[in-house]
């Protein structure tokens, strides 16, 4: 009986290391250009509808989304000079596809993508932020980088990109600000930190981190300047949030959010 009880004390114990493993990471830069930023965080994607439409209202366009276990979280942030804003989501890659080719049919340019609990996010704008930009899915991380170097050739950017369901959504665009770029994929989080100081020391910034198909993925560019940038990784939301309310007081602004388990 004393086995079995400290068998199951043991499963009782599964999911909370499970979840320890679990980390939040924001990179932040200075001059940015944004004035002012805020983050909605909400367990349920329908939750954000009503914070994200006054936050519009207000003046606040999305930056960056991101979903981590039982949380959504959004970066709105002024001074982006996007005109028009919204998102869109569905549970079919097929259909979230085709949704995507109908708005930017209508002039619209694809900023950002994500998945969380089987839904497929895009934002969507009009603006002056990027132009030209384009989507491509594919199954296979090979096939994925072959894309890559495809459109990199055409003088197209990565703007983000992310693996889940077993898909690789790729973002591009033309007219972004970043002048050459690189990217890296990492076995884990330490491996990941080396990459970032060794284009750090070259004078390179971050683009976005992505962790999927447990790897991380990370995009880098180098500009005609280099602006002050850190990261911000932590495994409790609460002190994460803090700790970015600290250095948006120092003039630091979010970039990307990203949230991996190793």
């Amino acid at each position: 009986m004393k086995k079995r009880g400290y068998l199951l004390f043991l499963l009782f114990l599964l999911p909370i290391s499970s979840s320890a493993e679990h980390f939040f990471v924001a990179v932040l830069k200075k001059r940015t250009g944004y004035t002012e930023q805020i983050m909605i965080s909400k367990t349920k994607l329908g939750h954000l509808t009503t914070p994200v439409v006054k936050a519009w209202k207000e003046g606040y366009r999305i930056t960056d989304i991101s979903h981590s276990p039982r949380r959504w979280s959004l970066v709105l942030s002024k001074g982006t000079n996007i005109k028009r804003q919204l998102y869109i989501h569905y549970r079919l890659i097929s259909d979230f596809e085709n949704a995507v080719q109908q708005y930017m049919k209508k002039g619209y340019e694809i900023s950002n993508v994500e998945n969380g609990v089987g839904e497929w996010v895009a934002v969507l704008e009009k603006g002056n932020r990027f132009k030209k930009s384009k989507m491509i899915v594919t199954r296979q991380q090979a096939e994925a980088e072959a894309y890559i170097h495809r459109e990199t050739k055409k003088g197209y950017r990565l703007i983000d990109i992310e693996a889940a369901e077993g898909y690789w959504v790729i973002l591009f665009a033309k007219n972004t600000d970043n002048t050459t770029q690189t990217y890296a994929i990492s076995e884990n989080w330490k491996s990941l930190e080396k990459v970032i100081r060794s284009h750090w020391k070259a004078g390179d910034r971050i683009v976005a981190l992505e962790y999927g198909d447990n790897y991380w993925f990370s995009i880098y560019t180098q500009k005609k300047y280099s602006p002050a940038e850190l990261y911000i990784r932590r495994h409790n939301y609460n002190i994460f949030r803090n700790s970015i309310r600290k250095y948006w007081k120092e003039g630091y602004r979010i970039t990307d959010l990203a949230e991996g388990r190793k």
